[in-house]
């Protein structure tokens, strides 16, 4: 195993194998990443076990099962009309969306090591086209920085869900004609339009992708 194999693997979050371990063992980088992104992982779980007070978590999961049902039934009808289309599509592997795998396969440990931007500032960098607010309202968010992307810069955000952790490169200045999608490595990505510039998002299972996706365009 070499170590772009190891750092794919580690951020797909499938967990070490023996093969893993043996190569983490004998290199000091990836033993290196290793500890951040468990540093990493330890403080979105931490972040994610917030007491809920009783009424609220009633309440909050009664709202939950009317819009699952909701969603459901949507996500059906839709199948039902395309075909599948919307899942199967992940399978096509369109340019910018396989760069935004790229990017979170050789790019992301790196970016989040960076530092994040202090929040006001963030807020403001999104604002015209995918506003903090929204994203916040669909999971929560654990890292916002800019990083160079596609030959702009880029709003690199991590968004801990509660399917899991989804990568999200939001470009200001990247319209986009048509929704692209590609699935590689383990790894899935949609890059869809806003009304501003466009976002990729990036996770380890498509549906939780497609997900994403749709709570963000359902928010600009």
């Amino acid at each position: 195993m070499n170590c772009l194999d190891y750092r794919r693997l580690l951020l797909a979050g499938e967990g070490e194998s023996r093969e893993m371990q043996a190569h983490r063992a004998q290199c000091s980088a990836c033993a290196q990443l290793a500890r951040e992104h468990e540093q990493f992982e330890a403080g979105l779980r931490q972040g994610l076990e917030v007491p809920v007070p009783p009424a609220f978590e009633a309440a909050l999961s009664d709202g939950m099962r009317s819009r699952r049902r909701r969603f459901l039934a949507a996500a059906a009808v839709a199948l039902v009309a395309a075909g599948g289309g919307s899942f199967l599509a992940l399978r096509r592997n369109d340019p910018l969306a396989l760069a935004c795998i790229q990017f979170v396969m050789m790019e992301e440990a790196k970016s989040i090591m960076m530092g994040a931007m202090p929040r006001e500032e963030a807020r403001a960098a999104l604002a015209g086209t995918l506003p903090l607010e929204s994203i916040e309202r669909v999971g929560q968010v654990r890292h916002v920085g800019p990083c160079p992307f596609n030959g702009q810069t880029a709003y690199h955000v991590v968004l801990a869900v509660p399917q899991g952790k989804v990568t999200l490169l939001v470009m200001p200045d990247s319209g986009l004609a048509s929704r692209q999608t590609a699935s590689y490595e383990g790894l899935h990505a949609a890059v869809i339009s806003l009304g501003r510039g466009s976002v990729g998002i990036v996770g380890a299972e498509g549906r939780v992708v497609e997900s994403v996706a749709g709570a963000l365009r359902a928010r600009t």
